[in-house]
C-alpha cells in the first residue's frame, strides 16, 4: 500500500471515528435538560459514543441501522439505570435522537456529495497530494455539517418541548415519535430506491427535501403537543380551583352551621341554668353533675379544638388534623389569621389546601408528622408548613417548585395556584429539605 493510500485509509477511519463522538456528544447535550444532573447526561453521551465506537471498530461489521440501534438501546439503558422515573419520556428521547441523527447525517451526506462534484475532477484527480489535502477538508466539513445540523436539530427540539420535567403518558408518547418512525421509514425507502436505480442529483435534492420536512414535522408535532398539554392543564387548574372553591363554601356553611347551633344553645342557656338549679335545690346533685356533662360534651362538640381567629380555617385545619389522627400522623398547629388585613380568607384556604394536601401525599417515616406554623411581622405574613420525608426532595431549578410525582400533573398545578395566591399579595413560595424534614414556606405581603 502506498504512503497517500494509508493516508486515505487512515483519515477515513478517524473522520468515522470522530464523527460518532461528536454524535455521542450531541446526545448528551439532548438528554442534559431531562436528566436530574449534568454527570447523567455526561455517562449517556459517554456510553453512546463509546458503544458506536466499538462497534465501528469490531470484525465483524454490522449493518450501520442496527449498529446506530444497539448504541440507542445503550444509551436508554444508562438513562433508565440513572432514573427509572418518566420511561415514556426517555423512549421519546432515544427515538427522536436516532431519527434526528440519520437524517442530519444523511443531509450533510448530500450537501458533502455536491461538494465533491465542485471540487473534484479528472485534473485534480491527478495531484495525489492535492486530491487528499481536499478530501481532507471536506471530510472536516461533513463532520461538521453534520454536528451542526444535528446540534440544531436537538436544540430546536429542546427550545419546542417545554414539558421536560412532566410525566409523559403512553398517548402521549406514542403521539409524539410517530413523526420520527415516519421519518425513519421514509429515509429507508429513498435510501434503498436510490441504492437500487443509483439515482443522484435531482433525487438527492428531493431527499434532501424530505429530510429536511421529517425534521420540521418532529418540532411541528411537539410544539402542537405543547398547545395541547398548556390547555390540558390549565383545564385541570381550573377544575381542581373550582374543586377547592366549592370545599371552602363547604366549610363555610359548616360555619354557619355552627353557629347556628351556638345561638341555639345560648338561646336555651338560661333554661339549663334554672334546670340545674332545681336539681341542686332538690339534692339530686348526681343528675346535676350528669345533666352537666351532657352540656359539658355538646359544647365540646359545638367548639373546635383549633382556633386561629377565622372560622373557615378552623375548620379545614380541623378536618386535616382528623385525617392525620387516622393516619397515625401527628399534627401541629400553631397558626393564627391575621386581623385588620387586606388578606382574602378564599386565598388563605387555597394555600392550606394544596400545601397540607402535599403534605399528606407526601409524608413518612416511623413517625411521621405535620406541622403548621404562621406568625406576622409588621406587613409580612409568613405561613410554614413542614412534615417528615425520608427520600430526596428534588426542586425543578426553572420553576423553583418541586418536581411533579402525579401521573395527571396535579400535584403541579396545586403548587402553581399557591405561588399564584401567593404573587397576588406580592409574595412567593419557597422549598428546602434539612435531613428528614421538608418544609414549605409562603410569604405574603397583606398590609
Amino acid at each position: 500500500m502506498s504512503p497517500i493510500e494509508l493516508c486515505w485509509n487512515i483519515t477515513s477511519y478517524i473522520s468515522i471515528i470522530v464523527q460518532l463522538i461528536a454524535a455521542g456528544v450531541c446526545f448528551g447535550v439532548f438528554v442534559l435538560p431531562y436528566m436530574q444532573g449534568r454527570d447523567k447526561a455526561v455517562k449517556t453521551g459517554s456510553v453512546y459514543g463509546v458503544v458506536m465506537t466499538v462497534l465501528y471498530i469490531m470484525p465483524p461489521q454490522i449493518d450501520n441501522i442496527l449498529a446506530y440501534f444497539i448504541g440507542t438501546v445503550a444509551a436508554f439503558a444508562v438513562m433508565y439505570v440513572e432514573d427509572r422515573q418518566n420511561i415514556n419520556q426517555k423512549i421519546f428521547l432515544s427515538v427522536t435522537f436516532f431519527t434526528l441523527r440519520w437524517l442530519s447525517s444523511s443531509m450533510a451526506g448530500i450537501i458533502d456529495f455536491f461538494l465533491d462534484i465542485v471540487l473534484f475532477n479528472s485534473a485534480i484527480a491527478a495531484m495525489s497530494w492535492l486530491h487528499y489535502g481536499l478530501y481532507v477538508m471536506t471530510r472536516i466539513m461533513d463532520i461538521l455539517f453534520c454536528s451542526l445540523l444535528l446540534l440544531l436539530s436537538i436544540q430546536t427540539v429542546n427550545r419546542a418541548y417545554e414539558y421536560k420535567n412532566r410525566y409523559m403518558g403512553k398517548k402521549e408518547l406514542l403521539m409524539l415519535i410517530v413523526p420520527s418512525l415516519l421519518g425513519m421509514v421514509g429515509y429507508m425507502i429513498f435510501h434503498f430506491y436510490q441504492v437500487k436505480s443509483e439515482m443522484t442529483g435531482f433525487y438527492d435534492v428531493l431527499c434532501f427535501l424530505y429530510y429536511l420536512m421529517s425534521i420540521i414535522a418532529i418540532l411541528v408535532i411537539i410544539v402542537f403537543f405543547q398547545n395541547w398539554k398548556s390547555l390540558q392543564e390549565e383545564q385541570l387548574g381550573q377544575e381542581l380551583l373550582e374543586s377547592q372553591i366549592n370545599n371552602i363554601k363547604m366549610h363555610i356553611k359548616e360555619v354557619e352551621k355552627l353557629y347556628g347551633d351556638l345561638r341555639a344553645m345560648r338561646h336555651d342557656m338560661g333554661n339549663h341554668i334554672q334546670m340545674i338549679e332545681r336539681l341542686m335545690g332538690a339534692d339530686n346533685s348526681s343528675e346535676a353533675f350528669a345533666y352537666l356533662g351532657r352540656l359539658k360534651s355538646e359544647w365540646q362538640e359545638l367548639t373546635p379544638e383549633i382556633r386561629t381567629g377565622n372560622p373557615v380555617t378552623d375548620m379545614i385545619l380541623l378536618e386535616k388534623s382528623n385525617e392525620a389522627q387516622m393516619r397515625g400522623i401527628r399534627f401541629e398547629c400553631d397558626f393564627r389569621y391575621p386581623e385588620n388585613t387586606k388578606l382574602d380568607v378564599f386565598d388563605v384556604c387555597i394555600i392550606l389546601y394544596n400545601a397540607l394536601n402535599n403534605c399528606m401525599e407526601s409524608v413518612n417515616g416511623e413517625k411521621p408528622y405535620i406541622k403548621v406554623h404562621a406568625f406576622r411581622k409588621n406587613s409580612i405574613f409568613m405561613l410554614i408548613i413542614s412534615n417528615s420525608f425520608k427520600g430526596r426532595l428534588r426542586i425543578d431549578p426553572a420553576e423553583g417548585i418541586p418536581y411533579t410525582a402525579k401521573k395527571n400533573g396535579e400535584h403541579g398545578i396545586g403548587l402553581k395556584n399557591m405561588r399564584r395566591v401567593a404573587k397576588k399579595y406580592m409574595g412567593d413560595l419557597s422549598f428546602e429539605q434539612n435531613g428528614d424534614e421538608v418544609t414549605v414556606g409562603i410569604m405574603l405581603q397583606i398590609v
